[in-house]
C-alpha cells in the first residue's frame, strides 16, 4: 500500500533476510522494498523461534492438549465436565466446517508470532502487480514440497498487505482433517477440504472478496521433492484451470524456491511409493530436519515466494473446450516457467539448475465427476 491508502502498481517485495534479494534499493527498478530483515539477537529468540517451529510443525500431535482438556477435569473429580467437553468437541468435529468456508479466524492468522517463523526461514516475497479485490482468483503454486513451507509466507498479515481486500482459502489434503486438534488450526489459517465441490462453492459464495489458493501438484509433487539435485520437479494439472474457467475466475502463478533444501528424505524404491499411493492413497514418505524432528533446515538461502502476473478469465465458460483448458493451461505453465528462469539465480539456485515439467497421471472418471447435491449456489 502507498502512503495515501492506494495499492501499489510497483513491484513489491517483502524481506525477512539480508541475503540473496531479488531486489534492491538503487537498483533503479520500480519496485517498493519492505525490509523486515532486522530481529532480535539473543538467545532467547532463537529458543522461541526453534519452540514454536516445533510447536507448529508437528501438527499431528496437536491431538494432545486437547486430549489434557478433555481428561484434567476428570482426574481432578469433575467427570461431568468432561464428557460436556467431550461431546462439545464431538459435535463441532462433525460438523464438516471444511467443507464450507471453514472456520477462519484473523486474529489467530495475522498474529505477530508468525513473524518468528518468517525470521527463521528466512522468507522472502514478490508481488509483480496489483490485483483487483472486486475479482475472483485461483493462486495456484508450485512446487508442493513435502510441508508446504511457503505457506507461512502469507501468515502475520502478509498476504492482506500484498493483496489488500484479497480474502483466500486454501485447499488442503483431507487427512489434515481428520485428526482432532490439527483440524481446527488448520481452518483458524484458512484451510478447507481440496475438494473440487468445495472451490465452486467458495467462488460461487456472495462474498465478492473470496477466492482460493491451491497446490495443483499435490501428493505426487511432494514424492519428486529431492534435496540437493539440480531439478526442481512440478507436477501439472488441468483441473484448476478448467474451474478458473467455469467459474470465471483469474489465474494467479505463485513459485516458492528453496522449498526441497528444507528436509532430508530417505529414498524408497519407487515402485514400493507406487503401489502403496495407488491402493491406499498414501504417501509413504521418510523425512527430516533439524535435530532429527519436522523444524525445517537452515540451508543458508532462505525459502522465497513470487507471485506473477495473473491469467485474465474475462468471463465464465459453462462447459469449456478441451482446447480453451489447454490454451490456458499452455499460458500458465509459460508464466511458471517465467517466474523460475527469472528468479532462481536471484535466489541462490545454480545456472544449471532445470525445471521438470511432468503431467500428472489421469484420474478415472469417476473421480473426476462432481456430485451435483455437493455444488451449492449462495
Amino acid at each position: 500500500m502507498t502512503a495515501n491508502g492506494k495499492v501499489s502498481d510497483k513491484i513489491v517485495q517483502l524481506s525477512f533476510r539480508s541475503h540473496h534479494n531479488a531486489y534492491k534499493n538503487g537498483d533503479g527498478l520500480e519496485t517498493e522494498i519492505y525490509d523486515f530483515s532486522t530481529q532480535p539477537t539473543g538467545l532467547w529468540y532463537k529458543w522461541c523461534q526453534i519452540l514454536y517451529g516445533l510447536l507448529v510443525f508437528h501438527y499431528f500431535l496437536w491431538f494432545i492438549p486437547l486430549f489434557v482438556i478433555f481428561w484434567l477435569p476428570y482426574w481432578l473429580g469433575y467427570p461431568l465436565i468432561s464428557g460436556i467437553l467431550i461431546g462439545w468437541y464431538t459435535v463441532t468435529y462433525f460438523k464438516t466446517d471444511e467443507l464450507g468456508l471453514g472456520r477462519h479466524w484473523e486474529l489467530f492468522r495475522s498474529n505477530r508470532l508468525w513473524k518468528l517463523l518468517q525470521h527463521y526461514i528466512e522468507f522472502e516475497i514478490i508481488r509483480e502487480v496489483p490485483l483487483d479485490p472486486t475479482r475472483k482468483y485461483i493462486f495456484a503454486h508450485h512446487p508442493h514440497g513435502i510441508l508446504i513451507l511457503t505457506r507461512i509466507a502469507s501468515y502475520g498479515g502478509v498476504f492482506e498487505k500484498l493483496f489488500p481486500g484479497v480474502e483466500v482459502r486454501a485447499l488442503g489434503a483431507s487427512p489434515m482433517f481428520y485428526f482432532p486438534g490439527s483440524r481446527e488450526v488448520c481452518m483458524w489459517l484458512g484451510a478447507v477440504r481440496a475438494d473440487k465441490f468445495v472451490g465452486v462453492n467458495l467462488l460461487r459464495t456472495k462474498n465478492p472478496n473470496l477466492s482460493i489458493y491451491v497446490f495443483p501438484g499435490g501428493i505426487d509433487e511432494m514424492l519428486e521433492t529431492e534435496k540437493d539435485s539440480n531439478e526442481t520437479v512440478i507436477i501439472s494439472r488441468k483441473g484448476f484451470i478448467r474451474l478458473a474457467l467455469e467459474e470465471g475466475a483469474d489465474i494467479v502463478p505463485s513459485f516458492g524456491f528453496g522449498e526441497k533444501d528444507a528436509y532430508h528424505k530417505f529414498t524408497i524404491p519407487k515402485f514400493v511409493t507406487n503401489f502403496i499411493l495407488k491402493n491406499f492413497k498414501l504417501p509413504i514418505l521418510i523425512f527430516w530436519g533439524k535435530f532429527f524432528t519436522l523444524l525445517p533446515l537452515k540451508g543458508g538461502k532462505g525459502l522465497s515466494v513470487v507471485y506473477g502476473q495473473p491469467i485474465r478469465i474475462e468471463k465464465p465458460v459453462t462447459h469449456p473446450s478441451d482446447e480453451l483448458v489447454n490454451e490456458i493451461y499452455v499460458k500458465y505453465y509459460d508464466e511458471i516457467k517465467n517466474l523460475f528462469g527469472k528468479y532462481k539465480i536471484k535466489y541462490g539456485y545454480d545456472k544449471s539448475e532445470k525445471l521438470i515439467i511432468k503431467e500428472a497421471r489421469l484420474k478415472t472418471k469417476s473421480t473426476q465427476n462432481v456430485s451435483a447435491q455437493h455444488v451449492k449456489e449462495n
